[in-house]
């Protein structure tokens, strides 16, 4: 019984510290996020400040959990440890909610999918909320800039590098919608990896502390029965 009490601490142990360093990782991907953000010339924000704001938050949650659960260890107290297993369910569930939301953040938000609609609208000449997208993330039309030509539409001056469409070499070749696309992953692809180290750990984590209060409890009620 003693050999499993200790074995289940080891395990915690690194647990706790691979814990720490995913909250670590969190509070940097906020970090990244949120200078990447402000560097970008023309942004159309979809929740990317919230986000970055949201991760820096739960990283510190999530260290502070950690040395918590360190302290709960050393000083074996059950209920400690009790409430490090539940606080880690619930950061669980937290995480499982972002995870869900980054991973459906794929699909085109509302304004850009009245842009292509407005595009294929002929009573729309001006295309303000599609001309915006455009000089963010350096696109034109939906599909391409044969969006314009097939509708018989002058390409507007947002389809340019700088807003010079006279030099055919600052035309941008790529539609909006997959730039949209590769501008999301991009966004989100370091947030997944994350979340897949720190879902299993959290799970793990979890799971090592209701076994490790149960072992700890056995022990200690066969002490007093042989006492």
């Amino acid at each position: 019984m003693y050999c499993t009490t200790r074995l289940l601490r080891y395990i915690l142990c690194v647990i706790n510290l691979i814990y720490a360093l995913n909250g670590c990782l969190l509070i940097w991907y906020g970090a990244w996020l949120l200078d990447s953000v402000a560097e970008q010339l023309n942004f159309v924000d979809h929740g990317e400040n919230l986000a970055s704001i949201l991760c820096i938050l739960l990283g510190i949650v999530v260290i502070i959990a950690s040395v918590f659960g360190t302290v709960a260890l050393l000083k074996e107290c059950k209920r400690m440890l009790i409430s490090y297993a539940v606080l880690l369910i619930v950061l669980l569930i937290i995480q499982f909610i972002m995870f869900s939301i980054a991973a459906s953040r794929d699909t085109l938000p509302s304004s850009l999918k009245q842009g292509f609609d407005d595009l294929w609208d002929p009573q729309q000449r001006l295309n303000s909320t599609l001309n915006i997208y455009e000089e963010w993330l350096q696109c034109c039309g939906r599909n391409s800039p044969e969006d314009y030509i097939l509708l018989d539409r002058q390409l507007p001056a947002s389809c340019c590098l700088e807003r010079d469409c006279t030099n055919p070499m600052n035309l941008f070749m790529d539609g909006c919608e997959q730039k949209f696309k590769l501008y999301v992953n991009g966004k989100t692809d370091a947030f997944h990896t994350i979340s897949w180290f720190l879902i299993p750990t959290e799970f793990m984590g979890s799971v090592a502390t209701c076994y490790l209060v149960d072992s700890i409890r056995n022990h200690r009620d066969r002490v007093r029965f042989y006492n």
